[in-house]
């Protein structure tokens, strides 16, 4: 039998782990439409200058696995997540990238995941229509003063996961909640005012982890939803002004109102799920707590 020689066997074995860590292919193209010159990465590229290729290019296709793009070096500045996929054009990315990476699953028992709950990856940008300065969150952060980013995001891009944005510290305040997705702007009663964010679950009670009052757009807990933890004088601040058709007291008792300012006919809901609001049907336009 031939003898396979321990070292060799190791470089082996480093040579396929490797191979399977970096498994995302990547191809950039300095002209739209996958035409002129054009660089395919397998690796983590914090600096396109060393390639010649920084600011240039213009569409892309990502042939395997989740590619984050950024306008700077070193991973700064305006970044997007870019799944399997082809890109004749890049938009607000067109001569602009400076640097990827792969955004690497975390492993763990019985296949790939992120550790601690759901996983998620959100990007916070401080201008409108996901531009100007950014930060990238994968895990919970009740308080963004100490990221440097309080009352910044104005914009938001959901890649991965259901967000929680609210706009006090530690999850109180008027908070929503964002499915994956490009929120290009966050409404008058977030735009501007984030202070914490979190993942959640899909199918979990936002209400119980915050929140004592869930409005939904639709009869039956469907549709859009909105949690709330303190007096909203204008649901219209929030995006979500006669709108609600469905909700859930978790704490206290509330006062639903006609009007903005608590005017109009109001009716009071204690702790309770309410699938149908019958007369106050998507007429909800202020709420308060009232005990």
């Amino acid at each position: 039998m031939l003898k396979f020689p321990f070292k060799a066997a190791l470089l082996l074995a480093a040579a396929v782990f490797s191979h399977a860590a970096s498994a995302g292919e990547l191809t950039l193209f300095s002209r739209a439409g996958f035409d002129g010159r054009e660089m395919t990465v397998r690796t983590t590229t914090p600096n396109l200058a060393e390639s010649g290729f920084n600011d240039r290019a213009s569409s892309m296709i990502v042939r395997s696995g989740r590619w984050e793009v950024c306008e700077h070096a070193g991973f700064e500045g305006r970044c997007v997540v870019f799944e399997q996929g082809e890109y004749p054009t890049l938009e607000r990315f067109d001569d602009t990238i400076s640097s990827v990476r792969e955004i690497m699953p975390e492993r763990g028992h019985g296949g790939w995941r992120h550790h601690g709950g759901p996983r998620g990856m959100i990007a916070l940008f401080a201008w409108r229509g996901l531009d100007g300065d950014a930060r990238r969150l994968r895990r919970d952060a009740d308080d963004f003063t100490g990221i440097d980013f309080n009352d910044s995001a104005q914009s938001a891009q959901v890649m991965e996961g259901n967000w929680q944005l609210c706009s006090d510290a530690g999850y109180r305040g008027t908070c929503r909640i964002f499915a994956p997705g490009r929120y290009e702007d966050l409404g008058r009663g977030l735009r501007g005012r984030v202070s914490s964010a979190r993942l959640v679950d899909a199918d979990e009670g936002d209400g119980q982890r915050g929140g004592d009052v869930e409005l939904f757009s639709s009869s039956g807990f469907g549709g859009e939803r909105l949690v709330l933890g303190d007096d909203t004088r204008d649901l219209t601040d929030v995006g979500f002004n006669d709108r609600a058709d469905s909700l859930i007291v978790h704490r206290g008792e509330w006062e639903f109102c006609k009007h903005a300012d608590f005017g109009g006919r109001c009716v009071t809901f204690g702790p309770g799920r309410y699938d149908r609001l019958g007369p106050m049907g998507n007429l909800i336009s202020s709420v308060r707590r009232v005990r």
